[in-house]
């Protein structure tokens, strides 16, 4: 069977790691993409936006006197003077706004605190404990008014820096609606406490504003969706985790067969090419009788053969021996057959035409045909 030429057998594997170079160029960032990005992600959906906005309003129920000379209940500001006002009537409303309906459910409880700094504080029941339970998308949770009695308030401080002999500069008193509950979506439930304060700095001689007056929080219903990353390949839009299994194999197979091809290439360039008296003499060996000098054939008659072969055929036919002398200067040989007055031989070709040491493997057709 016919081999093929250096110069073809390079030729074949350079267009092969080529071609290998290229999809190993293709294969690498996919196979790096898919497995830096997640195979799955998780997207965040508001199946509910829900509000509960809490709101005091005030005023102050106070003595006639100079300024008011009919008293009564009036409009204030941030500042209410505490030596003609009797009472703060608070307005306290809480409400629950959702876009889609739910059901709301709880129980509030009004109390008013006294705070003497650090010192200590003290909570009295503005109103008694109560539940609710509503059904809709505007839920009303308070809606009351409720008074707060500062003649009260100011008995209760003066027993107290009476019975302790302290008298701390400032007080504060906060009307707390403790709100408690769970709202419910669809089955699924949120449970809420409100604790939102009006307060108030209560001084020698005047009360004053020490906190907002509108509060808001909001309680959506969230949902997660888990969404399959995918990656496109010629408008198919494949999962991610097989686009991953699939590039990384590829990848993988890619160096095998490159760092394989590469190595046979490098280890065919640096294999030693045989000559053609090496092929013949290891193939042929037990026929040939090597001679160290040349036979003297002036008086003979000299039959040049063509090739290897033939020197072969006239072997066999007159049962003779196959001799070898090497001629060592240029690689080449000379074998002979001596047959009384006649000579037949073959001389090798030199090595350097039959072959390149970068140009391929060598054909046996140099002695294979006779």
């Amino acid at each position: 069977m016919r081999k093929l030429s250096v110069k073809k057998f390079k030729e074949n594997n350079k267009k092969i790691v080529f071609i290998l170079v290229i999809l190993l160029i293709i294969s690498v960032p996919i196979s790096v993409y898919s497995l830096v990005k997640p195979p799955t992600t998780s997207n965040q959906i508001t199946d509910n936006n829900l509000k509960i906005n809490t709101s005091f309003d005030y005023k102050a129920t106070i003595k006639p006197n100079v300024l008011y000379p009919d008293g009564g209940t009036v409009e204030v500001g941030d500042t209410i003077i505490k030596k003609i006002t009797t009472s703060i009537p608070v307005d306290l409303k809480s409400t629950i706004n959702s876009e889609n309906e739910v059901i709301a459910k709880g129980s509030t409880e009004i109390q008013l605190v006294v705070k003497a700094a650090d010192l200590w504080e003290r909570s009295f029941s503005l109103a008694e404990k109560q539940t609710f339970e509503h059904k809709g998308t505007e839920i009303s949770i308070l809606d009351s008014t409720f008074n707060v009695n500062l003649e009260e308030v100011k008995t209760f401080i003066e027993q107290v820096e009476e019975e302790t002999g302290i008298s701390p500069d400032q007080y504060s008193i906060e009307i707390v609606p403790n709100i408690l509950g769970s709202i419910n979506y669809e089955g699924k439930e949120r449970d809420f406490r409100l604790e939102d304060r009006l307060a108030f700095q209560y001084n020698y001689n005047e009360i004053t504003l020490a906190s907002e007056k509108t509060f808001s929080s909001e309680t959506p219903f969230i949902s997660s969706e888990v969404i399959t990353n995918s990656f496109t390949v010629f408008g198919v839009a494949l999962p991610l985790i097989l686009v991953r299994t699939i590039s990384t194999i590829i990848t993988l197979i890619l160096l095998i067969v490159l760092i394989y091809t590469n190595k046979n290439l490098l280890l065919n360039r640096n294999k030693p090419i045989r000559s053609q008296v090496d092929k013949i003499n290891k193939k042929y060996g037990n026929r040939i009788i090597t001679v160290s000098q040349k036979m003297n054939i002036d008086l003979k008659s000299i039959i040049t053969l063509s090739s290897f072969t033939s020197i072969l055929k006239v072997a066999d036919e007159k049962e003779l021996p196959i001799f070898c002398h090497k001629i060592h200067e240029d690689g080449t040989a000379l074998y002979f057959i001596v047959d009384g007055d006649y000579v037949y031989n073959y001389e090798t070709i030199k090595s350097n035409l039959i072959h390149s040491t970068d140009k391929g493997i060598i054909s046996d057709n140099a002695y294979a045909n006779g």
